[in-house]
């Protein structure tokens, strides 16, 4: 059964570009001078790596990602996330190996729109700006009625909290 390249590099590609502590390593550089290029070689080796497993797990996919931020990007996501990713990887798969346009739209559906990808990069950089410059980040009034307002249709999670600790490396945990 040959899979649609294209399809699954689109897919995938999109689910990276919706992968909060992913995208945040990326915008941090955490993998180095090297990490716009690891970035792309990541996407790459990801697609082969669902594409050549057969009866792949959601735990497995898991490990294997985070051996890949770990050792490429200096990145430790203690969010769950990277379960969470894999399990969406691996149904999204499903429905590009049997031809379910359909099913992979609605799941598609689920990830954020471009707009609320933006959104949320700006209120990560708000949130990690010092106490300095918060007088020059006030929040409007209307987004912070948006913010409170989270209806069951947005399963975005729980806002994440980035350190870095003395050695360069980065962990993003939920905030309590």
């Amino acid at each position: 059964m040959n899979i649609n390249t294209e399809i699954l590099r689109n897919f995938t590609a999109r689910t990276l570009k919706s992968w909060n502590g992913y995208q945040l390593a990326i915008d941090n550089a955490c993998g180095g001078d090297e990490t716009k290029e690891k970035d792309k070689w990541f996407l790459e080796i990801l697609c082969e790596q669902l594409a050549t497993s057969r009866g792949l797990k959601a735990d497995e996919l898991e490990e294997w990602l985070t051996n890949i931020l770990y050792h490429d990007f200096d990145l430790i996501l203690e969010d769950d996330s990277s379960y969470q990713i894999a399990v969406f990887l691996l149904e999204g798969y499903g429905y590009i190996k049997n031809g379910n346009e359909t099913g992979l739209n609605q799941l598609l559906s689920k990830l954020p729109s471009e707009e609320e990808l933006a959104k949320s990069k700006r209120e990560s950089v708000r949130g990690a700006e010092n106490d300095d410059d918060d007088e020059d980040m006030e929040i409007p009034e209307d987004d912070e009625d948006e913010d409170d307002e989270e209806g069951p249709s947005e399963p975005r999670g729980p806002q994440r909290q980035v350190v870095v600790d003395d050695e360069g490396w980065t962990t993003i945990t939920k905030r309590q």
